[in-house]
């Protein structure tokens, strides 16, 4: 990968809709390159594709075809946009760990995104993504953990913390409102790597809203230790410190 440099940090948005026609995302070209335009003033200069991948719905290979299609009709506007990498956001489903999921990991990585189901977790969950951490030996990166506070206790996001490498992606929404951010550091504990995602949709009510999560966190003591620690832990996924040996991030 190329994102960031340790004495140069650069932002990276890890999770975006933003491929034309793709999804529930960018409904076009047209806004896509709005979407894009919007994050890169905001401040993010790489941004992660990560159009929604459902199990069941369709084939690993379908969706790759589908995703570089997508990505394949912004090449016109290449310039103009921040640099775009590839990636999916996998929901969980049961049985979906006995597919080879490694073609779905952020590009240059082996890190898997993985949207949880919205609900309280029955034992599944954790099953599934024990055996795409253990016997496919990704990286597991929960996608927007702050969106599960409702149905996920202390000991159930615990839990979710004891998976090896494990990562935790926050949306930029919960953080751009104070209250939102104060209910989540009380209901998160702490973690050891921690990225950020703008979980952008379109530039209307699910817009990316970057600049003001980073004003938010700039402006609080613990929000200024997640800002290191989030630029600590995109440069150490860019730093070739993606382990295939031990099948997970340092």
């Amino acid at each position: 990968m190329n994102m960031a440099t340790k004495n140069n940090s650069r932002l990276v948005d890890f999770h975006a809709h933003c491929l034309p026609g793709i999804d529930d995302g960018a409904r076009d070209v047209a806004a896509a390159c709005s979407m894009l335009q919007t994050v890169a003033k905001q401040g993010a200069e790489t941004v992660i594709a990560t159009p929604h991948f459902y199990w069941g719905h369709h084939t690993v290979e379908a969706f790759l075809e589908q995703r570089q299609a997508a990505y394949g009709c912004l090449a016109p506007h290449r310039n103009a946009l921040p640099h775009i990498m590839l990636g999916a956001e996998v929901l969980l489903r049961e049985g979906i760990s006995r597919t080879d999921l490694r073609p779905l990991c952020l590009q240059g990585t082996n890190i898997l995104l993985v949207e949880l189901p919205f609900m309280r977790p029955p034992v599944w969950v954790f099953e599934e993504l024990e055996e795409i951490a253990y016997t496919q030996r990704l990286t597991v990166m929960l996608a927007h953990l702050d969106r599960y506070l409702p149905w996920y206790s202390a000991e159930k996001v615990e839990r979710l913390l004891e998976l090896p490498n494990v990562i935790v992606q926050i949306n930029a929404e919960m953080l751009a409102d104070r209250r939102d951010f104060r209910a989540l550091r009380k209901w998160l504990p702490a973690v050891d790597r921690m990225v950020l995602g703008t979980d952008m949709h379109n530039t209307d009510d699910r817009a990316p809203l970057l600049d003001k999560a980073l004003r938010t966190l700039s402006r609080h003591r613990v929000g200024r230790e997640w800002l290191e620690l989030i630029e600590e832990t995109t440069y150490r996924i860019d730093g070739n410190t993606i382990s295939e040996q031990r099948g997970g991030f340092i």
